[in-house]
């Protein structure tokens, strides 16, 4: 009941309040859990690709790197633009048959800059593939920066191809270390966490 009452509340938050989701023992956990169950959706509805690739800026968490390792998915990183951001035309290239999804950071840790996930968004409704969002940072700030009157660009589920979105409970959200959630837009997209 609490982790039900923890991610309505978040989903809420993030511009989804039919959100579903888990919370983790941290960031960590969160992306090792979103990679392994894009993952297992690619192969599902995919099973011929052997070689399964996520499509990445060159600034998202390491962590990532940990889920790759783990789970054998290769991330093809993609340098950043002179903004810092995530170079959306490059990733764009970078998409081929046996990319499982794309990520981006709100924010990302060596700059602090939210990536373009708006334009993300469109890519992946674009390629039919799922976008993962990492606010482990800034899940628990944005949305009050924004409450206040500041410009905040659009990170969340607002953005209709963002998939999932891990955020930590643990830094903004003031919770006890070790913990965090990760948050799916819907059952059919969070299934694929389940086994």
């Amino acid at each position: 009941l609490l982790e039900t009452e923890i991610i309505e509340m978040t989903g809420r938050l993030f511009g989804c309040p039919g959100a579903v989701g888990t919370v983790t023992s941290g960031g960590t956990e969160s992306i090792l859990c979103a990679v392994a169950a894009y993952r297992d959706r690619a192969r599902r509805r995919k099973p011929w690709i052997l070689r399964p690739e996520l499509v990445v800026p060159t600034t998202i968490h390491p962590a990532f790197d940990k889920a790759a390792h783990y789970f054998g998915v290769k991330l093809k990183k993609i340098p950043v633009g002179p903004d810092f951001r995530a170079d959306v035309p490059a990733m764009a290239k970078a998409i081929g048959f046996s990319t499982i999804g794309i990520v981006g950071s709100a924010p990302q840790y060596p700059h602090g800059v939210v990536d373009p996930i708006v334009e993300l968004s469109d890519l992946a409704l674009a390629h039919g593939v799922p976008l993962h969002v990492d606010a482990c940072v800034g899940g628990f700030i944005l949305p009050w920066v924004e409450k206040l009157g500041r410009r905040v660009p659009v990170w969340d589920f607002r953005a209709p191809g963002v998939t999932s979105i891990s955020a930590d409970l643990h830094k903004f959200g003031y919770a006890a270390k070790g913990a965090s959630t990760l948050t799916w837009r819907s059952m059919d997209a969070m299934k694929h966490q389940i086994f």
